[in-house]
């Protein structure tokens, strides 16, 4: 049987000639056979190893491009999450000090570099401008805005909870839409939306209006998320998207820290200019930021490879997209009714995806202390730092989460082992909440605690990709499945928050403290169960992915056809 399936690897191509040859077993059953291929590189200018042969297994046809011998397979390839995707020729062309596989042609690294301005960059200037917005609340509060406009006890939390509220409601609405709406025309309606609420925040003279404002806020930057990850997962392989990804999140983390630098500049430059305080004036300047990016939306996003209506992209690259795409075994087609077929809806709860990642990303959601405001709380606290000089302080966690993602998402997409970077990262975030939960410590220690604020959410571009990616074979199915998964986790932070981190405890947070310690520890235990079973289905699935596997001390894990296969 060895020496047998041996021929069978060897009969490859001799000096690139085709070669064609079936081969059925004893009883001449046309369901199971071996047909020998020439060189096809399917694909053209997206690499793939040779087809070595044709499997007909109960009339499916798989192409083997490696016949994969696991006698004496070292232990270490456990934690290769591409060993059943990919063949050994092909996990060579990736090298981790490139931005590019080594097969890479020029049209392939052209397309990149153009999807990289476009989505990239873009994602990274909108999140930027998304999170001034968001983190200008709690620097408003500790500038002014408290005592002018009235907040009491709870009533800061209360104004962030409507805002995650006003997030999920919408969410589902766009969740629905985005496969039917062109994702262009999204993003800019609601940016306009979104900067026009920004805006009218500094006319806010009650606490009733600002809940209002905030929660408008909420409904109209709710397809942000969504719609980068739904870009980012149908341009981008998954050993691509990490980088990426993590270039959106920097938008993020410099976005939190841009906010307290404008928010100390405006506060010392325009504090009572045209009789507006100086927390006004940092949302008129937000707003006016957040109009530009909505009309960069327009010009740069550019749909997805099935219905692209880009300026930017020839005819030749969404070809070659679509290819890129079909290579890396994702489904191209049609989702727009997924979420109104109930057929995808009980194969993605047939699956263990949405239960085990959708409880995941719920401990995940609530894992961060910052949705909080707790670190600028405290500063606060110490009486020892005038309004400017807190909101200078507070960019340093945020600068240190920008490091955090180079080195999360960075190191997924650098060794391709993304589950590995995820649960470091929540590791580390364990380590500063259960500091911060004890605050029986040294000043040093709460500030080194606080440092640490930003891994948990480091993280986030290499886990929502991935979730994607789990249903990278089924376009309706993945739309439902990465829409549960995502609003499992999002709504439960509207309720958590809520519970966990009351205002009037400031800026101690027992509760809260604990709580993300919790969760940070309870989310790196789901992720190894979650890997898991993760590999245990990609080794079913090997023979899809054009790996045949086999033990050559073993029979049984060999098909009867194969054993009674007949060589020339």
């Amino acid at each position: 049987v060895s020496r047998g399936l041996g021929d069978v690897y060897k009969r490859q191509i001799q000096d690139g000639a085709e070669v064609s040859k079936e081969i059925y077993d004893d009883q001449n059953d046309s369901s199971s056979a071996i047909t020998f291929a020439g060189n096809s590189n399917i694909g053209g200018d997206v690499f793939v190893s040779p087809t070595l042969a044709v499997v007909k297994i109960d009339d499916v046809e798989y192409e083997i491009r490696e016949f994969r011998d696991e006698v004496n397979r070292p232990w270490w390839k456990f934690f290769d999450e591409f060993e059943y995707r990919e063949t050994i020729e092909e996990s060579k062309k990736y090298k981790w000090y490139k931005w590019f596989r080594d097969d890479a042609s020029t049209a392939e690294k052209k397309l990149l570099c153009k999807l990289d301005i476009l989505i990239a960059f873009y994602a990274f200037v909108g999140y930027w401008v998304k999170y001034i917005d968001s983190a200008n609340l709690n620097n408003a509060y500790v500038s002014g805005m408290k005592e002018d406009v009235g907040f009491q006890g709870n009533d800061l939390v209360n104004v962030q909870v409507l805002f995650t509220v006003g997030s999920i409601v919408m969410e589902v609405f766009w969740v629905f839409a985005i496969p039917k709406i062109p994702v262009t025309y999204a993003l800019c309606v609601s940016e306009l939306f979104w900067s026009a609420f920004t805006l009218a925040t500094y006319r806010v003279n009650t606490v009733s209006q600002i809940k209002g404002i905030r929660f408008m806020v909420g409904v109209s930057e709710a397809a942000y998320f969504p719609c980068i990850h739904y870009l980012f997962s149908n341009w981008y392989l998954p050993s691509e998207i990490g980088r990426r990804g993590g270039m959106f999140y920097i938008g993020q983390f410099l976005g939190v820290l841009t906010s307290g630098l404008l928010q100390s500049a405006t506060f010392r430059n325009l504090s009572g200019v045209y009789g507006l305080e100086g927390w006004r004036w940092m949302f008129i300047v937000d707003g006016g930021l957040s109009f530009a990016v909505a009309i960069l939306a327009l010009l740069c996003v550019p749909g997805t490879p099935l219905n692209c209506y880009s300026l930017f992209l020839t005819d030749d690259d969404i070809r070659l997209a679509r290819k890129r795409m079909l290579r890396a075994g994702n489904d191209l087609g049609d989702n727009t009714t997924a979420l109104l077929d109930w057929k995808s809806w009980k194969k993605a709860f047939s699956t263990w995806h949405v239960y085990l990642l959708g409880f995941t990303n719920m401990l995940g959601f609530n894992a961060n202390n910052t949705v909080s405001g707790s670190f600028v709380l405290w500063l606060k606290s110490l009486d020892q730092y005038s309004i400017g000089k807190v909101n200078d302080l507070s960019t340093i966690p945020p600068a240190l989460g920008i490091l955090y993602v180079i080195i999360v998402c960075g190191g997924a997409d650098i060794t391709r082992k993304r589950f590995l970077f995820i649960i470091i990262s929540f590791l580390l975030n364990f380590i500063g909440n259960v500091i911060l939960a004890k605050w029986d410590v040294s000043v040093s220690a709460k500030w080194f605690a606080f440092c640490f604020a930003y891994w948990s959410w480091s993280q986030s571009s290499v886990f929502n990709p991935m979730v994607n990616d789990f249903f990278r074979k089924d376009a309706k199915v993945k739309t439902v499945g990465w829409m549960v998964v995502y609003v499992t986790g999002l709504q439960s932070s509207a309720w958590v928050t809520k519970l966990v981190w009351p205002t009037v405890d400031s800026p101690r947070f027992e509760v809260g403290f604990s709580t993300c310690a919790a969760f940070s520890a309870g989310f790196s235990i789901c992720m190894v169960a979650a890997y898991f079973l993760y590999k245990r289905d990609e080794r079913r699935e090997a023979l899809e992915n054009g790996i045949f596997i086999y033990n050559s001390e073993n029979v049984e894990s060999i098909p009867e056809f194969v054993k009674a296969a007949k060589f020339d």
